[in-house]
């Protein structure tokens, strides 16, 4: 006899009470923890984020207005299935990101065996055109469409990478500091420029027009290969060697990783580098040159240098200055 699923039901008028942006923009934040071949989730019901229910990787969610969702999976791979649409599988791997709309349907949130850690946002739909403007009509035309006539929706077929600059904002927003009216205006300037960014910004700009066709097997293979690079910044990155690991050669490898991450695979790893370079020195309080060694540079002044060429200034700016 199958287990009854865990059953998330999402009351709009609940949760954007006291949100942001008009009380139209609301973010949580799930995290799924698996011991003793069990696992648990936190963050699930909008009621008592703090709750801790088990659960069986599956999640019925049904909400009673229209709602489109931003999903960041920070770590782990998560999936969400509407079940009047089945041709909208939403399959958000780690440290990838997508958006997608839902009318007033059911709908599953699937988290694969395994920790999970998730960063959700919640947007009602006349957000987006009140912030966007002309550009929403001019780049979202299929989600106005979408909403419209109540029909599913996901912005991207194969999920995008979360570049840096917005997970930073993530945790910006994640490890805001401040309590009472500073914390909401805190909170809502950081959440526009994420939602601008996110939507709009060079990295993810004319999404609807390009949307990235690849086989699952080869969108995978390169998932692959982010990941690795990701959890490797430290060690030596080849191109023969990645390639090796998604079973490409390396022109497959170049062209396709461009193709779905945006840029070359060589700026990728830079950026990414100065990125966490630039966590280690401001959020852990680094040295320039442990920062430098712990993103793969054994000599300082080389990672200087591209730091100043990737960021715009000198790593060392981002030091108080000694009075």
């Amino acid at each position: 006899m199958r287990e009854e699923l865990l059953r998330k039901e999402i009351r709009v008028k609940e949760l954007f009470r006291n949100s942001f942006l008009d009380n139209s923009v609301q973010f949580n934040e799930v995290e799924v923890t698996t011991k003793d071949n069990s696992s648990f989730v936190r963050g699930a019901d909008f009621s008592n984020t703090e709750l801790l229910q088990e659960f069986n990787s599956e999640i019925c969610v049904s909400s009673d207005k229209h709602l489109i969702k931003l999903h960041f999976s920070l770590e782990g791979t998560y999936c969400y299935q509407p079940l009047r649409h089945i041709k909208y599988l939403v399959q958000i791997p780690e440290n990838h990101c997508n958006m997608f709309y839902y009318p007033i349907t059911e709908g599953r949130d699937i988290f694969y065996k395994g920790n999970a850690k998730s960063f959700e946002i919640y947007v009602k739909p006349k957000l987006l055109k009140n912030l966007l403007g002309n550009e929403f009509e001019e780049s979202f035309e299929k989600l106005k469409n979408a909403i419209q006539n109540s029909n599913s929706f996901v912005l991207w077929d194969k999920s995008k990478f979360i570049p840096p600059n917005i997970r930073s904002k993530i945790n910006e927003i994640i490890q805001c500091p401040y309590n009472g009216e500073i914390r909401k205006k805190y909170l809502e300037s950081k959440l526009t420029v994420l939602l601008i960014d996110f939507l709009l910004g060079r990295q993810t700009s004319k999404v609807s027009k390009n949307n990235v066709k690849l086989l699952n097997t080869d969108y995978l293979a390169l998932v692959r290969v982010e990941d690795h690079i990701r959890k490797n910044l430290k060690e030596p990155l080849k191109i023969i060697d990645l390639a090796d690991l998604a079973g490409f050669n390396s022109t497959k490898l170049k062209r396709d990783f461009k193709k779905l991450y945006g840029v070359t695979i060589f700026k990728y790893i830079t950026a990414l580098r100065m990125e966490v370079a630039k966590s280690l020195i401001t959020q852990d309080g680094a040295t320039i040159a442990h920062a430098a060694y712990e993103v793969g540079y054994a000599n300082p002044q080389h990672f200087t240098t591209a730091f100043k060429r990737t960021m715009g200034y000198v790593p060392s700016e981002l030091k108080p200055a000694v009075k």
